[in-house]
């Protein structure tokens, strides 16, 4: 298992823009292309180049030779390797990727100021009274909120399983999710402090997560596609 992340630092010139575009695959880059706002094309643009890096270099992929394929909840997998999975978040100026041998979920969330109320809808009962109870509420929300969100993501079913249908607590510095009176006793989480203004969580059958996260920089991927083409 390895965990990796990009922070997006500035706005892409034209070329260069032009040119990592040109790299991905026509329907993806066709569908970027329509985002009103660069920070969204971004994100998505150097979510799709960082998994693309990693099949690169971790397991000797040509570019032309990746192809994503999602699930019916729309889920993306690469289907060329056997006991592969991997998954993506992106929130603010970071993006993420977790891979693994089994299947991964993970998720970064940018704290800002929100209604709190809005825990009523989307968290058990349980979490609303323990954010009541915190120190420090949306410091608190946005734990359980990248926390739950990594869970969904692990199970690859999107949201078609309720927010509010589990509860993440916090036994003897342990994380632990509750389903129905009972602990998912398999399913591990580890968070990771990359940024002060952000929350990350990962979740994994893996009870071995790593301690640290690998950072790329845009550089590195600009690098790493100086010379790509992708065949359409």
């Amino acid at each position: 298992m390895k965990v990796f992340a990009l922070k997006i630092t500035n706005k892409l010139d034209d070329l260069t823009s032009k040119s990592l575009l040109s790299v991905i695959e026509e329907k993806k880059r066709e569908r970027l292309l329509k985002f009103v706002f660069w920070q969204d094309m971004h994100r998505s643009l150097f979510a799709d180049l960082l998994i693309r890096k990693i099949l690169i270099e971790e397991y000797n992929y040509a570019n032309e030779e990746i192809y994503f394929t999602v699930n019916e909840y729309g889920k993306p997998y690469f289907d060329n390797l056997n006991d592969f999975h991997f998954n993506i978040s992106h929130s603010g100026d970071w993006v993420v990727c977790a891979i693994d041998k089994k299947p991964i979920g993970i998720d970064i969330e940018e704290i800002s100021t929100i209604d709190l109320d809005i825990s009523k809808n989307f968290f058990s009962d349980k979490e609303h009274n323990d954010l009541l109870l915190s120190k420090d509420p949306f410091d608190y929300f946005f734990t359980l909120w990248s926390l739950k969100e990594s869970y969904i993501k692990f199970l690859g079913k999107g949201l078609s399983h309720p927010l509010n249908s589990f509860s993440m607590r916090f036994l003897n510095e342990r994380i632990v999710i509750e389903s129905y009176d009972q602990i998912l006793e398999k399913i591990n989480f580890k968070q990771y402090q990359i940024d002060d203004a952000y929350k990350m969580a990962l979740c994994s059958l893996n009870l071995n997560m790593p301690e640290d996260v690998l950072i790329y920089t845009i550089s590195d991927l600009i690098n790493t596609f100086a010379s790509v083409r992708i065949v359409s």
